[in-house]
């Protein structure tokens, strides 16, 4: 059995202490970390202030020279895993609600910003970036035909109408339904939907449900993503039951691999 971890928001205001922090749990433990890198992040997130400043600023991942020899040392070690994470991770106010980057933006801007940001980030830190990750995991058709353009695939959540429907959508739509109305929880195996892949990431709920989840994974005999998000786990309780569901993980002698390989 295989685990991956998936964590969100890694940007220019990341320090390599706060990773290193998040994750002292496995320190003694082989295996590859994948973090989401927002290329070109904002300061603010709609009315949260995520990183503790109040005036709101946009700043490129490469400014912060700690964190990218950090990346990179991680990466050439095996350590680190890199995931597309949106370009700016902007929200909007829109008919008074914040909207997510990938849901406000125009499909040019969208397919324009995501080519950008790719490249920066493969030159920035010496890879080949083929996951995407959306900011709050929210997308619609736009996105997903700018990460096809960009042949990527994507690690996240599939609502109602947000890919283009054929006779793939309604497969993997039945497929994803009639598993959660049975199991009650998300199904985690690989969807194929021609142009691209997916799979979904298990975000940190309670400890039952984890495990439930992991389960359910193995018995899919599909590797089983946890979305993690180093701020978070930093912290009690995520910290508690981080530390909880990694122990029973690694106790049934799972191997933790990256993101990206669950789509080869």
């Amino acid at each position: 059995m295989t685990f991956a971890i998936r964590d969100d928001d890694i940007s220019y205001f990341t320090s390599p202490t706060e990773l290193k922090e998040a994750y002292s749990v496995l320190d003694d433990v082989r295996g590859t970390i994948s973090l989401a890198v927002v290329p070109d992040s904002v300061s603010k997130h709609g009315d949260v202030e995520p990183y503790g400043i109040v005036e709101a600023r946009q700043c490129k991942t490469g400014n912060n020279i700690p964190l990218v020899e950090h990346l990179r040392e991680g990466i050439l070690s095996g350590r680190y895993d890199i995931l597309l994470h949106g370009y700016s991770h902007e929200y909007k106010k829109v008919n008074g609600r914040w909207v997510p980057e990938m849901i406000w933006k125009s499909e040019e801007d969208i397919s324009n910003q995501l080519t950008e940001g790719k490249e920066y980030l493969e030159n920035l830190l010496g890879v080949r970036i083929n996951v995407f990750v959306a900011p709050n995991n929210s997308i619609d058709q736009r996105g997903i035909r700018a990460i096809e353009r960009l042949k990527m695939d994507f690690s996240g959540i599939i609502h109602l109408g947000d890919r283009e429907i054929n006779t793939r959508y309604i497969k993997n739509f039945v497929t994803r339904w009639v598993y959660r109305s049975i199991k009650g929880i998300p199904y985690g195996a690989l969807l194929d939907y021609g142009k691209h892949k997916e799979k979904y990431a298990y975000p940190l709920s309670n400890i039952q449900r984890l495990k439930k989840e992991y389960c359910e994974c193995k018995s899919l005999n599909t590797p089983f993503i946890l979305n993690t998000h180093y701020w978070d786990i930093r912290k009690e309780p995520s910290r508690r039951l981080f530390t909880e569901i990694m122990n029973y993980i690694l106790s049934d002698g799972a191997e933790l691999v990256s993101v990206s390989s669950c789509f080869e």
